[in-house]
């Protein structure tokens, strides 16, 4: 074992590969939606997401409280904006950056001719 040479790699943070539907807003977007349990009512336009929300929950066994959720946001955001649909939650804006599978290609490509004269 001490005399094998060992082999260095670049590696990489596995990503998800995970796809979410999505949309990818600008002035003349507008749409209504609303999560299929209805709890979650939207409306977006002049880049403008307004979500109302009414919900209630009931007690069970594992969470004893009943509560009800009645709220209203408004967010402003800026042309090229990309919105994903929950199914809990409607359309929001991602925790994480997004990217579309075309620009996946592209940034893997980018990093293989980075490293394609690399000694490791």
């Amino acid at each position: 074992m001490e005399n094998e040479e060992k082999k260095l790699e670049y590696y990489t943070i596995k990503p998800t590969l995970k796809q979410f539907y999505g949309v990818k807003v600008n002035e003349d977007t507008t749409f209504d939606d609303k999560t299929d349990d209805g709890c979650v009512i939207q409306h977006f336009e002049d880049l403008t997401l307004t979500s109302e929300i009414k919900r209630k929950i009931e007690p069970s066994d594992n969470y004893p409280y009943e509560v009800e959720e009645t709220s209203k946001s408004v967010v402003k955001m800026p042309s090229g904006t990309i919105l994903v649909w929950t199914t809990e939650e409607g359309w929001v804006l991602p925790q994480y950056e997004m990217i579309n599978l075309t620009g996946l290609e592209k940034e893997i490509e980018e990093v293989k001719q980075v490293y394609k004269d690399s000694i490791v």
